[in-house]
Formats: C-alpha cells, structure tokens, sequence
C-alpha cells in the first residue's frame, strides 16, 4: 500500500470524534506501547499538516488539562504523605507524654502511700505521748493536792501562832517538816510506796521492807534516791534528828539498821543526828516490824 493512501486512512480515523483523546490517553498512560520515533515524526508531521486548528487546540487542551490534572493528584497525594508523617510524629509525641504521665502517676502513688504511712505512726505517736501526758497530769495534780493540803494545815498552824502568840511552835516546825519531807520523796509518796505521817510528836515515814532489802542486810541499789531525799532534809532541817527502826530482828535487823544509818551519814549527815532503834517482841506485843521506820523528831 502506497504513503499517501496509509496517511488518508490514518486521517480518516483521527477524524472521527474522540479519535485524539483516544490516542493522547493511550500514549500518555501506556507506558509499555512502544512507539517508533520515525512514526511518531511522521504522525506528528500529517497532524501539523492536515489536522484543522480546532482540533489540534483541542488536543493541547485536553492534554494540558490531564497534565494539570496529573500534576493535583501528585500534590494532593505529596500533601496526605505530609500530613500522615505529621500525624506519625505526633502520635509518637502523645506516646511519649502518655508514658511520663503514667510514670508520674505512679510516683505519685508511692509517694502518697508513703506520707499514709508516715501519718499512721505519727497518729501512733501522738496517741502514745497523750497517754503519757495524761499519766503526768494524773501524777501532778495528786501531787498539788497534796501539796495544797499541807500548805493549807501550815496555814492553820501559822494562823494560830497568830492568833495565839503562845502557841506551841513545835506543830508548826512538824508541819515544815513534813512538808519538806514530801517534796523529797515526792514520787514515791505519790505512788503510795511511801508513807508519811505525824505520830507522838514526831513526823514518820514508813515503807516496806522490800523497798529497802532484798533477803540480807544490804540495801538495794534503788534506793539510793530515798537516801538522798532524807539527807537533803536533814541538812536543811538542823535542829531535826532521826531514829531509824529497821524490819526483822536480831543480827539481821541490827544489820540492816547500820546499813541505812551509814548510807545516810555518808551524805554528810552527822552521825549523832541519826540513830538505830531494834525493836524486841515486848516493845509493843506485836514482834519485829515488816516495814522500815524513820522517825524525826524536831527540838
């Protein structure tokens, strides 16, 4: 077949309707047709020379037109992968703050925990030290009782000399020294271990045996504060002496009887001052005394 009858035949086909778009789509979007470039020259060529204007504008526009279209697609497709990477990271951010948020939350736990603990024992603390506290308070006020009941008979008895010039003075300097006697051997008045009265004339205090001894004639070591407290008022009380009766009889009581006087003189006290008094069954029909006895007699 002759060129010139091929071109009429080819120019036939483009000119029916869509016949170009139909060949630009197809050389567009099938990269695999391989075209020779002589025809493709030669094509070209005939189209320049024999397609009207009209449709080879319309050509150009329609591929202009898919070429923009392309050129959309590959912007709008450039903007989701941005947007998808921006959502990536800030996924990844909000991970991150998620984690330390838990970690936080966590050491928050611990930490809260910790001061519940910590309150507990301080309740039990506080607790404990208003028991104590009410323990004392307990102790003082029947100290102040006490107290306020000998300064109350000191009282009466000055109020007589008052009242009476020749008023024996010597209830006056037992009540002083009673109350000296007190406040020496204050805890363990309060606590009943000790006793302390007036008696024919003399202030008398009286504990237990086991206060003092053990089963021998000598003291225990607890006593060394009772020992004290007596020497404190009898250094202060100089016109006072003092009679010591100790529990039991015979060897043992004569024993015991030395050891609290040579405890006492040992703080100073002189020795004429303090003396020992064993008792025998016939002093008073009742035999040996289970309590040790101090008797203090004011001139």
């Amino acid at each position: 077949m002759s060129l010139p009858r091929r071109i009429r035949k080819i120019w036939a086909a483009l000119r029916k309707a869509g016949a170009i778009r139909v060949l630009y789509q197809g050389v567009t979007f099938a990269p695999r047709l391989i075209v020779h470039f002589a025809a493709v020259a030669a094509i070209a060529g005939v189209l320049g020379a024999c397609v009207p204007a009209t449709q080879y504008e319309e050509a150009k526009s329609a591929s202009e037109v898919e070429l923009a279209g392309r050129k959309r697609a590959e912007a709008e497709l450039a903007d989701a992968r941005a947007k998808l990477d921006a959502a990536n990271t800030e996924l990844s951010e909000r991970d991150q703050k998620l984690a330390t948020t838990e970690e936080t939350v966590s050491e928050s736990k611990l930490e809260n925990t910790v001061a519940l603990k910590e309150r507990d024992e301080a309740t039990g603390l506080v607790d404990q030290l208003r028991g104590e506290l009410a323990r004392v308070g307990d102790d003082l006020r029947s100290y102040a009782t006490q107290k306020s009941e000998l300064e109350k008979s000191l009282a009466v008895a000055e109020a007589k000399q008052k009242d009476a010039p020749q008023a024996d003075t010597h209830a006056i300097a037992l009540a002083r020294l009673m109350r000296d006697l007190t406040a020496a051997l204050g805890d363990r008045v309060l606590s009943g271990d000790v006793e302390v009265d007036i008696a024919n004339g003399k202030v008398v205090v009286s504990a237990p045996s086991e206060l003092w001894f053990a089963d021998d004639a000598k003291l225990i070591s607890s006593t060394g504060a009772l020992i004290s407290g007596i020497a404190r008022v009898l250094a202060l009380r100089t016109d006072t002496s003092l009679e010591v009766t100790p529990p039991g009889a015979g060897e043992l009581a004569a024993g015991r009887a030395q050891a609290l006087v040579s405890a006492i003189t040992a703080k100073g006290v002189d020795a004429s001052r303090v003396k020992a008094d064993l008792l025998t069954p016939d002093d008073d029909g009742k035999g040996p005394s289970a309590e040790v006895t101090l008797a203090f007699s004011v001139k």
